[in-house]
């Protein structure tokens, strides 16, 4: 919590430096310090809408150095990129080493030691493998194992990254959204669905029990007062029980859907 503390007043002083900013140079500035700091990983897109409300044409490569971190990749920084502002300094290409690692891992869960060195331009699985420990698991940035009898990196979770908006990635991101909802909702709908029918069928057998128990004490209430006024004799003894046992039978036959009659 500490840590999502001091990040979030890092990004929001980088804000207030952009809005405060009335050179290029300033901007510049601001944008290489946030992009170099150890505490950001995310919420570029922040200082990149600060940047996008003062409109003008000067700020395109810093606009374009925010852009690389907030959804691009070391190998396409490789691709010499001419319009960034300048060189990345070695705090830069490290942090934008460790963000394309969670870039591929929001791809796949299982990245191969062969792609990681060559996205990474990474020389042996030594290098890469002290890199993926110190720089990525360590700090936090991918949670996952090595598994070096498959030379793989088996990732478990990892940090979020800013959406890619000149892909529409957004727009997806809403769409998987509704569509999630959707899908609560009708799970929401079912459950809700089953325990209504389970409460209705545990009230209709709780009225079954309570009309057999009332025909078995009527049975037993009539077998009584006949085995009284008739003396006690061993018939009307009988007749009173028979009596029972046909209340009995008959509340057996109605719940099994046949009713008999004596």
């Amino acid at each position: 919590m500490r840590e999502e503390q001091r990040e979030e007043e890092s990004i929001s002083s980088y804000v207030a430096s952009i809005e405060k900013s009335t050179t290029e140079d300033e901007i510049v500035e601001t944008a290489t310090k946030a992009t170099s700091s150890s505490n950001i990983y995310s919420g570029f897109a922040e200082l990149l809408s600060a940047l996008e409300k003062k409109n003008s044409s000067k700020n395109e490569k810093s606009t374009r150095l925010l852009e690389l971190f907030s959804f691009g990749t070391f190998e396409e920084y490789r691709e010499k990129d001419t319009s960034l502002p300048k060189e990345l300094n070695a705090k830069q290409i490290q942090k934008l080493k460790q963000l394309s690692v969670v870039s591929l891992s929001m791809e796949t869960k299982v990245l191969s030691y062969e792609i990681l060195m060559k996205k990474l331009a990474l020389n042996s699985v030594r290098e890469l493998e002290d890199f993926l420990i110190e720089k990525v698991i360590w700090p936090g940035i991918v949670k996952g194992q090595m598994n070096q009898k498959l030379s793989v990196f088996e990732v478990h979770s990892a940090i979020g990254r800013d959406p890619n908006r000149r892909e529409n990635r957004v727009e997806e991101m809403l769409a998987t959204m509704r569509e999630w909802k959707q899908t609560c909702d009708d799970a929401l709908r079912d459950i809700e669905n089953q325990i209504v029918e389970t409460k209705t069928e545990m009230e209709m057998e709780k009225l079954r029990k309570m009309e057999l128990t009332r025909k078995q004490e009527e049975a037993e209430k009539r077998g009584s007062a006949y085995a009284s006024g008739g003396g006690g004799g061993a018939g009307h003894g009988n007749g009173g029980g028979e009596e029972m046992d046909v209340a009995m039978k008959e509340e057996s036959g109605s719940a099994g859907g046949t009713k008999r009659k004596k």
